[in-house]
Order: structure tokens, then sequence, then C-alpha cells
């Protein structure tokens, strides 16, 4: 039998949308209500422990450690968690487009400009365990809480903006904590590439001088650099390109022509047609939009 997907993501261009928010607390022994819910559960231990199945799996819940339920999955629990256990609780909505192809990967840091598909992708949310992040989190919640506790004009919106806000401390953190472990030669080699593209922004690309330059082989390069970024080199040079075209718009009175033979195009023909399917429109409408200096 297929195990079921337990893990839970957000995307960047929608936050989840907050239930209800609530801090609870066992004086005896506690088993986890029996239940399959159409919300997603975030649940955060911080005094002695709690134990949660969730479709098989079993999961112990200490102190200072979360745990994410996802909707549509049968979880319950046995007499196994501690008196005294106390822990607060999120139920929460996401909402993802089924009609947008989301990335699993983050946009190049680079790209200081906004993209098309600048908010079309994933993020994976810790399922369950700790971080440094966790020791203040109790603070995070508490103030939380006694925000939405209290009523006020959009009060729900700007409590799931918190509560997005704090589901993405949580993954950086956890992101933090395993960087260390993951990092390896492949990341090392995406950021002596992204250097290099960085460095050679107003030039053609040129596949053997980088390969001389990280003294690697092009196909290994470009293999590696797909499956740590989620695109390939060409790619991630023509949209650097294209930055830096955006940011001579905004800060110079350059002309499309001019900001062409800057970034090396021969043809400006040719750049106003790679901006356009790289940005969406053409470089004269975009820059039209902004104050000029």
């Amino acid at each position: 039998m297929m195990m079921k997907d337990l893990s839970i993501s957000l995307t960047a261009d929608r936050f989840p949308l907050v239930r209800d928010i609530g801090k609870s607390q066992t004086d005896g022994i506690y088993t986890h209500h029996d239940r399959i819910l159409d919300f997603d559960v975030f649940l955060f231990v911080t005094k002695g422990r709690m134990q949660v199945i969730e479709e098989g799996t079993e999961y112990f819940v200490g102190e200072m450690e979360h745990l994410f339920l996802k909707k549509g999955r049968h979880h319950w629990g046995r007499p196994l968690t501690l008196p005294g256990t106390t822990w607060y609780w999120i139920h929460f909505n996401t909402v993802i487009d089924e009609h947008i192809s989301y990335s699993d990967h983050l946009p190049m840091a680079e790209l200081d400009y906004y993209f098309p598909d600048q908010y079309q992708y994933r993020l994976d949310l810790p399922k369950h365990g700790t971080s440094v992040f966790h020791l203040t989190l109790e603070n995070h919640l508490q103030k939380l809480l006694e925000d939405y506790e209290a009523p006020r004009e959009n009060g729900m919106t700007l409590i799931s903006l918190q509560a997005y806000q704090l589901f993405l401390e949580l993954r950086q953190a956890e992101l933090s904590r395993t960087a260390k472990k993951t990092a390896g030669k492949t990341n090392r080699v995406a950021g002596k590439v992204m250097g290099f593209l960085t460095r050679h922004v107003e030039e053609d690309f040129d596949s053997k001088l980088l390969s001389t330059y990280v003294n690697l082989n092009y196909s290994y390069l470009s293999a590696t650099f797909k499956k740590i970024t989620g695109q390939n080199i060409v790619e991630a040079h023509t949209k650097l390109r294209m930055n830096k075209a955006i940011h001579l718009m905004r800060s110079t009175s350059m002309n499309v022509s001019e900001i062409s033979e800057r970034l090396g195009y021969r043809n400006p023909f040719y750049f106003s047609r790679v901006f356009k399917k790289v940005l969406g429109e053409a470089p004269s409408t975009y820059m039209s939009r902004f104050y000029k200096p």
C-alpha cells in the first residue's frame, strides 16, 4: 500500500488562513483525539510530552518541539501524553492555486526585482523537530494568541500574516540547522557558478570560460546547477542580465539601445525579444513605469 504524503507546504504567493489559535494543558494522562480534520494543525509543546499518531506514524513531541499535522489524514493517540503537558496550537487552511505549476526551488537570491514567476514556488514546512528559534517560539505564540483574542479591524487577516511569518521563520531555522550537514561539493559548485555569472553579467555566456574557471566539465556543471537551483545555467545568466537591465532602467537615463549595448547585446531588437520573454513585456513598456532620474 502506498504511503500517504504527510508533508505540508505553503506557497510564496498565498498565506495560510488561520481558523483558530489556542493553548491547552492536561492535568492527567491525555489521549489525543481520534479524528480526520479538513484543516492543518500546528502544535508546539512548552512543557511535558505529547504523543500523537498520524496515518500510522507515531510522534512524541517533547518540550520546545513542534509538529505539523496534515488535513485529510487520520490522526489519533494513546494514553501516553504526560500529565501537565502544555502546548499551543494553530488550526489553519493552506490555499494553493491548482492551476499554477509551483517550483520546489526558491528564486535566485541575486534577483532584486520582480519576475513573473518570483512567487510561484513551494515552501516545505519542517514536519517535526526543534531549533534555536524554538527557544523564543513560546513568546511569539503567546503574543499571537493575545492578538487573536483581542478583536480588531482586519484581525484575522493580520493574524494569518503573523502566522505565515512565524512558519517562514520556523522553516528558515530548520534550513540553517541542517545547512552544515547538507553543504557539500554540489552547493559549492553552484555558488561558484553564480559568482561567475554575476561577474560576467554584461557579457554573452561562455560555457568554455565557465568550465575553465570552475575546472569542471560543463555537462557536470550544468546537471549539478540544475539540481540545486531548478534552472539551467543559461536561464540563470539571462535572468541576471535582465535584472541588471531593470537596475539600469531605474537608476539611469539610458535608453533601450544603450542598455542593450551595456549588457553586451549586439542587437537591441534581440535584447528586447529576450527581455519580453523573461519579463512578459517589452523593455520600453517596462521602463515607462519608472520615474527617471
